[in-house]
């Protein structure tokens, strides 16, 4: 049994490896410069917005009093506040939802696996959860709006925002 190794002169001669034209390096030479360029365009903005967050919100927000001072009393024009009532909005409309929608979804879900095998109401069911599973958070938010705030005259609210994170969270 004989190999043979093949001559590496003999390998690099397909039409592959020939010269490449001068046009064809001027076009790719243009085509890489346009696209830096581009890069760069795009690039400088989001750098300077970055740096001008940083540079006027740093301070603020590692001040010890942006954590605990909420925006009572301060007008719109008025510099200050902090985050604290932010915090706890959403603590609070997290904690409203997460008291109804986990008895909810798990009562639901033992029903359709345990009960509800091939029952109307469980194919119904089904088809629901699998809608509200595919539901853009802003078409909750806007119906929630039409319908409590709009339709049923209800004022805006941490309640309403609740009820359309439980449209998100039910599924």
């Amino acid at each position: 049994m004989r190999t043979d190794t093949a001559d590496v002169e003999q390998l690099a001669t397909p039409p592959a490896f020939q010269r490449i034209s001068f046009a064809r390096k001027f076009k790719n030479n243009l085509a890489t410069t346009l696209f830096g360029a581009a890069f760069v365009i795009a690039v400088v903005p989001l750098l300077w917005v970055l740096w001008t967050l940083l540079e006027r919100g740093l301070k603020p927000v590692l001040s010890s009093t942006w954590w605990s001072h909420s925006f009572n009393g301060l007008l719109p024009n008025d510099f200050g506040g902090g985050i604290y009532h932010a915090l706890v909005g959403t603590l609070l409309e997290g904690l409203v939802c997460l008291v109804i929608s986990v008895p909810l979804g798990i009562m639901v879900g033992v029903y359709l696996v345990e009960y509800g095998r091939e029952s109307r109401f469980a194919k119904v069911a089904t088809f629901m959860v699998d809608i509200l599973s595919g539901l853009p958070s802003i078409v909750a938010g806007l119906f929630i709006y039409a319908l409590w705030i709009t339709t049923f005259g209800f004022t805006r609210s941490g309640f309403a925002v609740a009820l359309a994170l439980l449209l998100l969270m039910i599924p």
